[in-house]
């Protein structure tokens, strides 16, 4: 036994076991003891390591053998020694790989599957993603995944075991800006590892003989999650306040601002009147918009629905969806410069398309000039005026098939998205006085021809798409 090296990684305790090699080419197993860890210890107490080298590989494989015993560490080194010839004789990838290097491969991977901005699931198959989930999937790794483990940490080292016992601990202990992740964004993440894990796995990354993390875990999602919105009362106080942020920014010099503030003022009674996605709605044209007037108008602001064509690239591909509130989309048309057909509704002053991320910027400024948490104690986000919009219409009894089907779902994922809202409903039915006249279900009917929803007798001269109970979502 003897020193090898003369820095700071000088190896002690140095030998070559002739009798241990992996392959009759290969050179024979070292094992030795570091003197720059474990420095509180004699060396002689310090832990045995191994290199084995490998025929083709720069390195081979090191390892501790976690024991300062040598004839322990000699039969330890054995033990490895067969493992690695078994690994080889299956094709496994025995170069060492840092996390870092596997999430970077596995990211080029992904991204081979993005599909392009307009495309649908139809055009690009249906394992494609879109460019956002990409980038989710991209932040995921990066910001909770590579810390976790450690950039450099070896992947063949991999043990779903540590998942298992600290992964959401320290998920909820080390949130990006402080916000505490729900559990449907754990449920996410973790769907997210387990694809990671599996491509490792077949790609010679991490050995096959390490069971996948989480595999107790529900993945499938809970529908039933209650989703942030308003109630009537708070929403109408964020109506006033919304507009009167509007009237402050029109005030600026700034005529970017002023139009922005005009264009998201009318996109939140958009949303809130139609449920469509706030993804939809940065992808329509003048085009896919046609005009008809609401028979049934109550308010000013509802005298003109309109009907929507949604394009193929959104979540659930294509789809008709109409609204009360074509007011808001004309009032858009009138004061842009931008009009063409074939030019966006939602665009900057310069023509150019605007996107999620400046809506979410936005509410945000909003939200804080409202006063939204702090009101209501609960996180409003765009995303909320679609859930306002299937909340009121259910409240007021308009027919689910209309609901779903305006929305780009199905009848089961409405009634189980929003169980809390049909809850309330039958709550009020119970609650109902004894031997008290109720009023027969109103039908709300969709229209004639392909706006026919729940079939209709006879005829209308003039068919409103609009079911007669549909709520307008309207300003205060």
């Amino acid at each position: 036994m003897g020193v090898r090296g003369n820095n700071n990684k000088t190896y002690a305790l140095w030998e070559e076991i002739s009798h241990l090699r992996v392959d009759v080419d290969a050179p024979p197993v070292q094992i030795y003891k570091r003197l720059d860890t474990e420095t509180s210890k004699d060396v002689v107490d310090r832990t045995y390591q191994v290199i084995i080298p490998v025929p083709n590989s720069k390195n081979g494989v090191r390892k501790s053998l976690k024991t300062s015993n040598r004839d322990r560490a000699i039969i330890k080194a054995g033990d490895e020694v067969v493992n690695v010839r078994t690994q080889i004789q299956q094709g496994v990838n025995l170069r060492s790989t840092p996390v870092s290097k596997l999430v970077e491969a596995f990211l080029d991977h992904k991204q081979t599957k993005v599909r392009g901005e307009w495309e649908g699931k139809e055009d690009a198959g249906t394992k494609s993603i879109t460019k956002q989930r990409f980038g989710n999937i991209k932040s995921k790794l990066n910001n909770y995944f590579v810390p976790f483990i450690g950039a450099k940490t070896d992947s063949k080292g991999l043990k779903s075991k540590q998942f298992q016992d600290k992964w959401e601990t320290w998920r909820f202990d080390n949130a990006v800006g402080g916000i505490q992740p729900k559990q449907s964004t754990i449920k996410d993440e973790i769907t997210i590892i387990r694809d990671l894990w599996g491509w490792g796995q077949r790609n010679n990354f991490i050995s096959e003989q390490v069971s996948k993390p989480f595999d107790d875990v529900n993945l499938r999602p809970d529908e039933k999650t209650r989703r942030d919105t308003w109630e009537e009362s708070e929403y109408k106080v964020f109506s006033r306040r919304l507009r009167e942020w509007k009237k402050q920014q029109e005030k600026t010099d700034n005529i970017a601002d002023a139009w922005d503030a005009f264009l998201v003022y009318n996109l939140t009674y958009l949303l809130a009147n139609s449920g469509l996605r706030v993804g939809e709605v940065f992808k329509l044209r003048w085009k896919d918009i046609d005009y008809f007037e609401n028979t049934n108008s109550e308010y000013e602001t509802d005298k003109w629905g309109a009907e929507i064509q949604v394009h193929k690239s959104g979540k659930t591909g294509a789809r008709t969806v109409i609204t009360g509130g074509g007011i808001f989309l004309k009032r858009i048309e009138q004061e842009s410069q931008h009009t063409n057909q074939n030019e966006f509704v939602f665009h900057d002053l310069k023509g150019e398309r605007l996107s999620t991320k400046w809506l979410s910027e936005l509410y945000k400024d909003i939200t804080k000039f409202t006063d939204e948490y702090k009101r209501t104690g609960k996180h409003i986000v765009p995303y909320s005026l679609r859930h306002y919009y299937a909340t009121q219409q259910i409240y007021k009894g308009v027919q689910t098939s209309f609901i779903a089907k305006n929305m780009g779902i199905t009848e089961a994922r409405l009634r189980k998205s929003y169980d809390h809202a049909f809850t309330r409903m039958r709550v009020d039915e119970l609650l109902k006085k004894k031997g008290a006249k109720q009023q027969a279900p109103k039908l709300h009917s969709a229209g004639i021809g392909r706006f026919d929803l729940i079939g209709l007798v006879g005829k209308k001269k003039e068919p409103n798409p609009l079911p007669e109970g549909l709520v307008h979502i309207r300003e205060y």
